[in-house]
């Protein structure tokens, strides 16, 4: 994690030193570049200048010496020119435009403009010429030879020739790339001067209190807000957010204990709370048990304090009471038996079973009851598709038989009781069958709703019931990856719904634990 830290801190200081190396580096030769074009104009400008003078100048000379009939000293003046190295090449036209003298011999043809020079004595206007003969610049400039008229009556001077002086310029383009080759020389050591100073800059008062920041941030992010940032003694920006983040860590410890001791008070008080449910629990099942137990264990006592009491009584007494003693017994071993059906896993004996011939199967058992309380059964269609699942056929059974019963006792005044079932897909695919009872008896009502599958709870009538056998029939479906659910119809009735699997599927995980979406039905809140 340091590596990395260190790599991050690495990057913004190679990035930001790079940054300002280059553009500052990119400034300067921008600069220097416009500088030496400025200065090549300007060597280029004062070359040009002085050609014009010494043209000029050579000019006023040799028309005094036409003036005054010295042609001979006019030749001998521009052969005398080869001497000065100052300049490369004069030449004298005469009036013809032929060359009359030349100071350097060496000049090359192209050089020598004729019909120019020819051009300029019939205009009389001055010629300049620049090019590039052999890799050399040269720069000419042709001025005609006049003479002023000597009375007004001529309009025009009267030339004489003209003069050419050739100077290359060359030694213009020789200094600048000189110069341009000391201006890379400067910018690399500037650049580097840059590079050294930025990095080393950089690093002191940009790289160390990032790389700071980064691993206070990474050690807060691991939960250890004992960590404080190292706080620098330059008054920078990044000092500043070093404070504050060192602030932000003692609020966020100070919220961290905060909460810490908020939860350890909660968690208490669901410890109290957990107790004191499980004290409600195991009252409401103590009196449910007491209630249940103590009508049969009452009438067994008294039965058998008469046959105590009249050891002499009639052999049908005697055996009425001892009857009744056994039929109150067998009432506490059932009711027995389905706490214990309550608490312990099943043992389930999975198998193929059509559910419609489930359901008629139960109905035939109900039959008389039905009957005798005045209520229609409807059952689904033989000609209906039929629904598979793969269960314990018995218990299933024994889930119907409960709902149907509660569901009759609901309709005292008579009614209908429609079984049906249909496919069911949860949200994660996973189809299930839902087997549907209804009846038009008294509902649920909303107060009771919530407890209805709470062992020992029952609205019936003293004697008519234990208030075991939903839930009971909750744990079998549950055994079965289903779930139950009651609701009231409008207008009057309820409505049990089972969902039971099509086919059976682990509910564990690799670690053994059940999945919540298992026994949860689909779209319901967990």
């Amino acid at each position: 994690m340091k590596r990395a830290i260190e790599r991050v801190s690495m990057k913004i200081s190679t990035r930001l030193t790079l940054m300002l190396t280059l553009s500052g580096s990119a400034v300067m030769l921008v600069a220097s570049l416009i500088s030496l074009q400025q200065k090549e104009q300007r060597l280029l400008d004062a070359a040009r200048d002085v050609s014009r003078a010494h043209a000029l100048t050579l000019k006023i000379a040799l028309e005094e010496d036409y003036v005054t009939g010295r042609t001979l000293d006019a030749r001998r003046l521009i052969s005398r020119l080869r001497e000065n190295t100052g300049v490369f090449s004069v030449m004298l036209f005469d009036a013809r435009g032929e060359l009359s003298a030349i100071s350097n011999d060496l000049v090359p043809d192209d050089v020598r403009y004729l019909k120019e020079a020819r051009q300029v004595i019939e205009t009389g206007t001055p010629v300049e010429i620049e090019r590039q003969l052999g890799g050399e610049n040269y720069f000419s400039i042709i001025l005609p030879l006049e003479t002023t008229p000597p009375t007004s009556a001529e309009k025009s001077p009267h030339r004489l020739g003209a003069i050419e002086i050739i100077q290359p310029i060359s030694f213009v383009h020789v200094h600048i790339g000189r110069a341009r080759m000391h201006l890379a020389i400067t910018a690399l050591l500037l650049g580097l001067t840059i590079l050294i100073v930025v990095a080393v800059v950089t690093r002191l008062s940009l790289s160390e209190p990032i790389r700071e920041l980064l691993e206070g941030a990474l050690a807060v992010g691991r939960g250890n807000l004992d960590y404080r940032v190292k706080v620098s003694q330059q008054g920078t920006e990044l000092t500043t957010l070093a404070r504050e983040f060192n602030r932000m860590a003692d609020r966020l410890a100070e919220q961290r204990g905060k909460l810490k001791r908020e939860a350890e008070d909660r968690i208490s008080l669901e410890r109290q709370l957990r107790h004191t449910e499980r004290l409600a629990a195991i009252g409401h099942l103590a009196a449910g048990v007491a209630h249940e137990m103590g009508a049969p264990l009452q009438v067994i006592d008294g039965r058998a304090k008469q046959l105590q009491q009249q050891p002499d009584a009639l052999l049908e007494t005697r055996q009425r009471n001892l009857t009744i003693i056994r039929n109150q017994a067998a009432r506490i071993t059932r009711i027995v038996r389905q706490l214990l059906n309550l608490s312990r896993p099943f043992s389930l004996n999975s198998q193929p079973i059509y559910v419609e011939d489930l359901l008629r199967d139960t109905v035939e058992l109900l039959e008389s009851q039905a009957e005798k309380a005045l209520v229609r059964v409807i059952l689904p269609s033989k000609d209906s598709p039929l629904h598979q699942i793969t269960g314990d056929p018995e218990l299933i059974h024994q889930v119907i038989l409960n709902i149907c019963q509660n569901g009759i006792q609901a309709m005292p005044n008579g009614g209908e009781l429609t079984l049906d079932c249909h496919n069911h897909y949860s949200t994660d695919g996973r189809q299930y069958v839902a087997i549907r009872i209804t009846d038009t008896g008294t509902g649920i009502a909303p107060e009771t709703m919530p407890r209805i599958f709470d062992p020992f709870f029952t609205t019936k009538e003293v004697g008519s019931g234990t208030g075991l056998g939903l839930a009971v029939s909750r744990r079998i479906v549950e055994e079965h990856l289903g779930w139950m659910v009651a609701e009231n119809m409008q207008g009057s009735g309820a409505v049990f719904t089972v969902y039971l699997p099509v086919e059976p599927h682990n509910p564990f995980h690799a670690t053994g634990e059940i999945e919540e979406d298992e026994l949860v039905a689909p779209g319901e809140s967990r």
